[in-house]
């Protein structure tokens, strides 16, 4: 029997439903970064690199820059431009410029940018190293670099060990569950490998807003992130009520879950680094 494309219960990817498993925890940790970083200035020049669902973007545009900087924001998905596009409709008056571009291979010249921003993005690279290497070239002296990772995704787990119930122990995991952390030692040894400097790390924290329904939740990210090496399977249509069943029972007995005002929520960290050039 031939797999299907997808299961049939799993949901269309859009970027809706991306934002909505993804909460505002990349919104939250941006707005910190900026309590960290010397002002934005009218000759600011800043790069939001890898900027998906736009996180970095919309936290300098909500801190009231002065009028004058300008922003590149820069993305290899389609999806995410396309919502980058959407939002400056809304905003035209913005002095931002969305450009397709891949974080390891930055066709900038030297010395173009006051600030660069690459905000959970290096655990998806094949070249991390490249990466940290681009950000520093493209850096004007002076100018400073972040680079942002999750040091604890705890939700994660609870995916995790649906894949291992669904699919056995022997299977490799699934990719995106592989590697969605990427924590100060990575981060680490791919900036010193790339000549980065006077590095302070730090570490931030947010909750991520999984609802009042667990359930819904778990369908986004089984659908978004628990695909399987090669590709789905017919044991995951017939298993998938199944991965659901585990992941809906297993994220309240994290440490870290709480329940607000009815609304599940899960603590997440993320380590920072931090380099003037």
């Amino acid at each position: 029997m031939t797999a299907p494309s997808k299961p049939k219960q799993a949901l269309d990817l859009e970027g809706a439903l991306l934002q909505e498993l993804q909460g505002d925890v990349s919104d939250s940790i941006a707005q910190q970064l900026l309590e960290e970083l010397p002002p934005f200035t009218a000759t600011s020049v800043v790069l939001d690199n890898g900027c998906g669902p736009g996180a970095v973007t919309m936290a300098i545009m909500g801190s009231n820059p002065p009028t004058g900087l300008k922003i590149h924001a820069t993305d290899v998905n389609p999806m995410f431009l396309a919502q980058r596009k959407a939002s400056l409709t809304d905003n035209p008056s913005w002095p931002v410029k969305v450009e397709t571009m891949d974080a390891c291979n930055l066709t900038f010249a030297d010395n173009t940018f006051d600030f660069s921003f690459t905000n959970f993005v290096f655990a998806g690279l094949f070249d991390d190293v490249g990466a940290a290497s681009h950000i520093l070239r493209t850096l004007k002296p002076g100018g400073t670099g972040v680079i942002t990772g999750w040091a604890e995704m705890p939700w994660q787990i609870a995916l995790k060990n649906a894949h291992y119930k669904t699919r056995g122990t022997e299977e490799p995991m699934a990719p995106f569950l592989s590697k969605s952390c990427y924590q100060k030692e990575e981060i680490e040894r791919a900036t010193r490998a790339a000549g980065w400097k006077d590095v302070k790390y730090v570490q931030k924290e947010a909750y991520l807003n999984l609802g009042t329904d667990l359930r819904r939740w778990a369908s986004i990210a089984w659908t978004f992130l628990g695909t399987p090496v090669g590709g789905w399977q017919q044991r995951d249509e017939r298993m998938w009520e199944e991965a659901l069943d585990s992941i809906v029972e297993e994220l309240p007995r994290n440490e870290w879950s709480k329940v607000e005002g009815g609304v599940n929520k899960i603590r997440m960290v993320a380590d920072v680094a931090i380099a003037r050039k």
